[in-house]
């Protein structure tokens, strides 16, 4: 729950955790969707991948997904990554917003139960600016999760496995999402200033609301530039008049480059993110070594997490 100055201490969690455990990659899925059947089966695609995706299908990305059956799922198998992603449960996060379609989290928290869309749906809620969680573009609606006396809000931010017209993955998908995004800034900018006036933090209406005004820790998520939905709110949360949280951004190393910087770092500088590299170098060699390697970041990471955590609730 959150204490001390008040601020929504807020994950943002990508598929890095879960590929570090053997979890499918985006890559896969795109291939798993695929049915253009005028591209050779051995070609290398660079477009970002919201477009791959639209290329792949001969745009029927919707058509594809719903097809995709329980893949969008996600499994747990090694006890490890169980024990990694209960203990982000455990750190007390108030919301986590999660850019993964899959159930990972949701299984972690429910080890007894069978996941299915029915414990899917009985876990799922909304917040009080809807009449009902929605169908798709779920920006209202988030599941409530609970371990070890531990209530976390859980946002599948671009949908989830079980909604496939939630799931953004095409280029005109992600251009309908920050519409929405936009308007309801907009919209919000009065009654977050009236409400920071009163020495209120502005309530939570949104995952928007959480990513702009809480303290937000970058995990497992590459900020890939074609994620323009979150860089947008990134520069959002930059120019914001109202008081908005912290972001740190947390990555195995720093890549060089041929112009001697990481460009998409630079750009997170930029709007205001704090880079941090927990002073582990990323693992080379055989996918086993490098998984260990991987695995072994997170761990330093998290505990980077719950120190900051620490001081930001004093």
């Amino acid at each position: 729950m959150t204490q001390g100055n008040g601020r929504p201490q807020v994950l943002l969690l990508g598929n890095g955790v879960n590929r570090a455990f053997g979890g499918g990659s985006w890559g896969r899925l795109i291939r798993d969707i695929s049915c253009n059947g005028s591209l050779p089966e051995d070609c290398v695609l660079h477009l970002p991948m919201p477009l791959r995706a639209i290329l792949v299908t001969g745009d029927t990305v919707g058509a594809q997904l719903r097809q995709a059956g329980d893949i969008l799922y996600g499994k747990l198998g090694d006890p490890g990554h169980v024990d990694m992603l209960r203990r982000l449960l455990e750190m007390d996060f108030d919301h986590i917003l999660t850019t993964n379609f899959s159930y990972e989290l949701e299984q972690a928290a429910q080890p007894d139960l069978q996941l299915s869309d029915q414990t899917l749906r009985h876990m799922m809620r909304h917040t009080d600016a809807r009449r009902q969680a929605e169908a798709k573009y779920l920006f209202y609606t988030y599941g409530d999760l609970a371990w070890q006396g531990h209530r976390t809000k859980v946002w599948h931010i671009h949908g989830e496995g079980r909604k496939p017209d939630s799931m953004i993955l095409g280029h005109y998908y992600y251009a309908n999402l920050l519409e929405k995004i936009s308007t309801y800034v907009k919209s919000e900018g009065a009654r977050w200033r009236r409400e920071q006036e009163r020495g209120e933090t502005p309530r939570i209406k949104s995952w928007a609301d959480a990513f702009l005004f809480g303290d937000v820790y970058v995990l497992g998520f590459g900020f890939d530039v074609s994620e323009f939905d979150l860089w947008w709110l990134l520069n959002r949360k930059k120019r914001e008049q109202a008081e908005t949280g912290k972001t740190w951004f947390f990555a195995p190393e720093e890549l060089s480059e041929e112009s001697g910087i990481n460009e998409k770092e630079e750009l997170l500088k930029v709007l205001g993110v704090e880079v941090r590299h927990c002073g582990m170098g990323r693992a080379h060699g055989d996918p086993l070594e490098r998984s260990l390697g991987f695995r072994a970041f997170y761990e330093r990471a998290m505990d980077e997490i719950e120190a900051l955590m620490r001081e930001r609730r004093v």
